[in-house]
């Protein structure tokens, strides 16, 4: 089954963390446009948490048991470390060159210390990454190494997941960790991935009729703008978890019930997500140097918007593709 509206789903959120970090190219002293349209722009990172979710059952439900455990896992996580890693490190390495201070990362004790933490995925407190779009990488590789580890349950590895995060949150409701691993640990931003997990598992026993997907869909996307534009305005976590969650689960009912087809140039950009997701912040550093004043900086947004959707699909169609194909044929997975 062809999940093209997730994929679109996927181009969405990775142009809203473009607009929310853009967003400043459309404030202007009588109209503060971009706050209006994208301050919430960075939502787009949990409904890549709720998607990392879906897809991990998704794409293991038809995993057979009987072999060697040991060898199945370690395959996994292959194949995770294939799909995340080489993009990431290769960024993380051209962002410090072009930062003039590569050198300073490995001879000042505390950035090489940075530098070993983004490299190997771990937090620190009140630091980010060097490549600071790391920080949901670490949430995103810590999900797969406890994923990981609950294949080990067999049929009962969904349970162990969900009940894992579950606990692990009002551990962090309970006490105040000083630790940015424990913080990771026990962040509610964990809770995305269990709606992934409970959307592909209710989906895969249950089909949601044409009249109710309706309905729920016009809900789910209706409340995400009101709540995006902030015609809806709540912090709380428990609100804003239900609306993102609701929002993709109506792109999954155009998957799962309603079969569109979808835009070959959405899915495209879908595909180039994790790319652009993780490059767009180069074009800021390439353009830094030219300024524009007043209204002109709309379509210089639009401009920068485009470049980095060009940036994507070269580093996906030249970095990304060949790497991960030369990789999985390296290390047969």
């Amino acid at each position: 089954m062809k999940l093209n509206n997730l994929q679109i789903l996927r181009a969405i959120s990775a142009l809203l963390v473009c607009c929310f970090h853009f967003r400043d190219y459309l404030n202007f002293q009588d109209l503060k446009l971009g706050d209006f349209l994208f301050k919430k722009g960075s939502i787009g990172v949990p409904i890549f948490f709720i998607i990392s979710g879906f897809i991990m059952v998704f794409t293991t439900k038809k995993m057979e048991f009987n072999g060697d455990m040991l060898k199945q896992i370690l395959v996994f996580y292959k194949r995770r470390i294939i799909r995340i890693v080489p993009l990431y490190y290769i960024l993380t390495f051209l962002w410090m060159a072009m930062g003039g201070s590569f050198l300073l990362y490995f001879t000042d004790e505390d950035l090489c210390s940075r530098l070993i933490h983004s490299l190997l995925f771990i937090p620190q407190k009140n630091t980010f990454p060097i490549l600071y779009l790391g920080w949901s990488l670490n949430y995103e590789i810590f999900f797969y190494f406890v994923f990981g580890l609950s294949l080990i349950f067999k049929k009962y590895r969904y349970f162990f997941i969900i009940i894992f995060f579950i606990l692990t949150m009002i551990l962090g409701k309970i006490f105040k960790f000083e630790n940015g691993y424990a913080d990771m640990i026990t962040s509610p931003l964990n809770l995305y991935f269990i709606a992934g997990i409970t959307f592909a598992l209710l989906l895969d026993k249950f089909s949601v009729p044409k009249k109710w997907a309706v309905p729920v869909a016009i809900a789910g996307i209706s409340f995400f703008v009101m709540y995006l534009l902030g015609f809806i305005s709540t912090d709380h976590e428990l609100p804003v978890f239900l609306i993102i969650a609701l929002f993709v689960f109506s792109f999954l009912l155009f998957d799962y019930t309603f079969h569109f087809k979808g835009k070959k140039s959405l899915v495209f950009l879908g595909d180039i997500s994790y790319s652009l997701y993780l490059s767009h912040p180069f074009v800021e550093i390439v353009l830094r140097r030219f300024k524009v004043d007043g209204y002109l900086n709309i379509p210089y947004f639009i401009v920068k918007i485009i470049l980095a959707i060009i940036l994507a699909a070269f580093l996906y169609r030249f970095a990304e593709r060949k790497i991960t194909g030369f990789l999985k044929q390296k290390l047969k997975v």
